[in-house]
């Protein structure tokens, strides 16, 4: 069988093989999320859906505050980093942990001002401590793939991620009876905090040192002001995106309420699912490119043709089977999501495109370029929100998505990527 030889052939690579892992880590928590927001939808009312959902939405944003984007930092140096590899990856935990102690505690602080809806989240010590300390859990946690990434290990980022997702789906269905209205957002956290320490004890204890063993340079691998420089400057970039994508489930509920919440979050959980697999092929070239930045180009366009073979199919499953797939939470939200989710899902296919860009920019440490294309996505997709909220609820978000990353993605082709990618395609041709 040609084609299964070819695929094997192509798994010896490590720039294909730990993108796919990790793909695979998304696609298959993302099979399980399924199942977690059926039986959510099914177990709560959906306005307790959509309040747990903003309140999740809010300890994402606060999450990518404060781990200052460091995911994409240490993917892109720890490949280079040689004997300072543990000392590297130390140091982002404990800056983004406390940083998202800080935050978090700000946010509780402020929360009548800036969500009022989530004030049961500071109701007593109790609640707002699970709070803070979840938020600095989640932070390890993300942080957790770029280490694995970076180290070419990213094939232990599924086991984490699976078994994350199966206790989760447990905790949540014990959950609906004790905690009916906080029951959500707890089995999205406690989840978390018994997993990230055998996770750190991991890489700290195994993997670091056998990535410092196999390093072909015994110095340090880099130097410390110029992590700084790439980690403030992409840490500024990235806030604008982490902003668009995080906040908007809480503006939708304070200007449309918790039941359009609920159905815009549970579409866009299924369609960020696709937007994770260019993060996640995405890792494993910036791993690759940091290695070997002569290669760059070649690399981008073998991580982008590997991609759109893994989304674009799945695109047009969504597309077509939107209600049907809607349906399983229930008939509510298969009536009023399901031209959205089909809009979200199509807006997957050009954010490949803007996702490559963005990577092939770290690798060359462009911080300007990856600040245009996130402000450029903001300004259009929150500009687009504004107008079409109102007029058109939900699904005028999903028609922001589509348009915005269309125009991006046009903008990149145009300029960036024809003339990265212009000498590749005339000697293909």
């Amino acid at each position: 069988m040609p084609v299964v030889a070819k695929f094997c052939a192509q798994l010896k690579s490590h720039l294909v093989l730990n993108g796919y892992a990790l793909v695979f880590s998304s696609g298959a928590t993302s099979a399980l999320g399924v199942v977690y927001w059926i039986l959510a939808a099914r177990l709560y009312p959906e306005a307790t859906v959509g309040l747990n959902s903003a309140a999740l939405a809010a300890m994402f944003f606060l999450t990518n505050l404060s781990q200052l984007n460091l995911v994409h930092a240490l993917n892109r140096f720890v490949p280079s980093a040689g004997r300072s590899t543990a000392k590297l990856i130390a140091t982002a935990y404990l800056v983004s942990v406390a940083l998202a102690l800080l935050t978090s505690g700000v946010f509780l602080l402020g929360i009548d001002l800036w969500a009022p809806s989530l004030r049961a989240l500071r109701a007593d010590p109790a609640s707002a401590a699970w709070f803070m300390f979840a938020t600095a859990s989640w932070c390890i946690f993300t942080i957790q793939d770029g280490v694995l990434a970076g180290l070419r290990q990213a094939k232990w980022v599924p086991l984490s991620t699976t078994s994350y997702a199966l206790i989760k789906l447990a905790v949540i269905a014990l959950a609906a009876t004790r905690l009916p209205r906080g029951g959500i957002f707890f089995s999205w956290t406690a989840p978390v905090l018994l997993l990230v320490v055998p996770v750190s004890a991991l890489i700290f204890l195994r993997l670091v040192p056998r990535h410092v063993a196999a390093a072909e340079t015994r110095g340090d691998g880099l130097r410390g002001r110029s992590v700084v420089r790439f980690v403030a400057g992409d840490y500024l970039a990235s806030l604008v995106w982490m902003a668009t994508v995080n906040l908007l489930p809480v503006l939708i509920v304070e200007r449309a309420g918790a039941s359009a919440g609920a159905y815009f979050y549970l579409a866009w959980t299924i369609a960020y699912t696709l937007y994770f697999v260019s993060v996640n092929m995405c890792m494993s070239l910036v791993t690759e490119g940091a290695r070997d930045e002569a290669r760059l180009n070649l690399y981008s366009f073998e991580t982008l043709k590997q991609t759109l073979r893994l989304v674009v199919p799945i695109v047009a499953v969504v597309v077509v089977g939107a209600p049907q797939i809607l349906q399983l939470y229930g008939s509510a939200y298969a009536a009023e999501g399901a031209t959205l989710l089909r809009l979200l899902c199509l807006s997957a296919v050009p954010y490949v495109f803007v996702a490559v860009r963005i990577s092939m920019a770290r690798v060359q440490r462009k911080i300007l370029t990856i600040f245009c294309v996130y402000g450029a996505l903001c300004a259009l997709a929150l500009g687009l929100t504004h107008v079409l909220l109102d007029r058109y609820g939900v699904v005028g978000v999903g028609w922001a998505w589509l348009v915005a990353q269309t125009l991006t993605m046009g903008v990149l082709l145009l300029t960036d990527l024809r003339r990265a990618w212009g000498p590749l395609l005339g000697r293909a041709a």
